[in-house]
């Protein structure tokens, strides 16, 4: 019996030589692992409710089956209140601005308005400035910057604006005149007067004041029928007296 011992430990030992460094090796191995093992182990509930700092739970939506946040899932989408419009406010009326009126244009007497003749009658010679007229008294073509207006010897000669007496004379071809100076530059003329003039220089007149009569002292003029020779200059100038006078 003591041969066979003796064989089987000379064979444990022969291993132990040839294997000795594996089964080291196999043995720390297997202590490592253990020590690995022990360290994953997963603590108790306990451990892990210390060492997990308390704060709120964290959601992951679609993973947790937790009841709240299913009821949060579930729950049925407000819908939002609509923000009430306004009315739109209404357009104000626009107030009508009235327009002013111009004030009436009031037209001197010594304007363009068209006043009684310093004797009534018929021309028989008119107005001629940019046209010549025949002179049966001088048998020529002429000019003639006035109106010569038929009325018989005597016939009171009126003031057809108001003004004042600028001339009274006796002129070589026209006979007795009487210039009346006017506003607005305006003058006017009578001329081929009787010798009873009954106005001077420097006297005020009123229209339809009488300042002579009709005569026949024109010499340039002496072939005519008895007239009253009236002109109408405005700054100098020979105007028509139609334009200021109702003349037939």
């Amino acid at each position: 019996m003591e041969e066979p011992m003796n064989d089987t430990m000379e064979r444990f030992r022969t291993f132990l030589r040839n294997n000795g460094f594996y089964i080291v090796l196999v043995l720390c191995l297997l202590a490592i692992g253990g020590i690995i093992a022990a360290v994953a182990i997963p603590r108790t509930a306990e451990e892990q409710a210390e060492a997990t700092p308390k704060s709120d739970p964290i959601v992951i939506v679609g993973q947790s089956n937790d009841e709240r946040l299913n009821e949060v899932l579930n729950r049925p989408k407000q819908t939002p209140t609509p923000i009430p419009t306004l009315p739109p406010l209404p357009t104000p009326i626009p107030t009508a601005t009235a327009v002013p009126t111009a004030a009436p244009t009031v037209k001197p007497a010594s304007g363009t308005s068209k006043v009684a003749p310093p004797v009534d009658g018929e021309v028989i010679f008119g107005f001629a400035i940019d046209k010549l007229l025949y002179s049966v008294t001088l048998d020529q073509w002429t000019t003639h910057p006035a109106v010569d207006i038929a009325a018989k010897e005597g016939t009171p000669v009126k003031c057809a604006f108001s003004g004042t007496v600028e001339q009274v004379k006796k002129d070589d071809t026209l006979g007795y005149l009487v210039r009346i100076q006017h506003t607005n530059g305006k003058t006017t003329l009578y001329a081929n007067l009787g010798e009873d003039v009954r106005v001077k220089a420097g006297d005020r007149v009123s229209a339809g004041d009488v300042i002579g009569t009709v005569g026949a002292s024109a010499i340039s003029e002496c072939a005519l029928s008895p007239h009253l020779h009236f002109a109408v200059l405005v700054d100098g100038t020979p105007k028509d007296p139609a334009k200021y006078v109702r003349l037939k």
